[in-house]
C-alpha cells in the first residue's frame, strides 16, 4: 500500500519514462540506479530496462521477479529466459536473492 510520502506515477505506454515524470523524480531524488521487476517481460519490461539505460541509469533487471503469459509459439518461462538473456547487454541481471539494498 503506498503511503503518503510515496510518489506514484502512471504510464500509458510500455516506456515508463514515455510522457511520465519518472527520470524527473528520479534525478530530483539523485537515483541513478533501478532496479526492474515487473509485467510483461516482452513488452513493459524489456522497453523500459532499455531505455533506462539510454538514459544513463545503472538498471539492474530481476530475473526472477518479472513475467509474462505464454505465446502460440513459446512458453512464458522460454520467453523471460530469453529476456534475461538479452537484456544483459542493458542490466546486470540477478535472481531476488542476490540483490542487497
Amino acid at each position: 500500500m503506498p503511503e503518503e510520502k510515496d510518489v506514484i506515477i502512471q504510464k500509458f505506454t510500455p516506456d515508463s519514462f514515455l510522457h511520465t515524470s519518472l527520470d524527473e523524480e528520479l534525478k530530483k531524488q539523485d537515483i541513478k540506479h533501478v532496479i526492474l521487476t515487473g509485467i510483461q517481460s516482452e513488452v513493459c519490461v524489456d522497453t523500459t530496462c532499455r531505455r533506462a539505460f539510454s538514459l544513463g541509469y545503472k538498471v539492474t533487471l530481476v530475473s526472477d521477479t518479472h513475467s509474462t503469459w505464454d505465446s502460440k509459439e513459446i512458453t512464458a518461462q522460454q520467453i523471460i529466459d530469453h529476456h534475461n538473456r538479452a537484456l544483459k547487454w542493458f542490466a546486470d541481471v540477478y535472481p531476488a536473492s542476490d540483490i542487497r539494498f
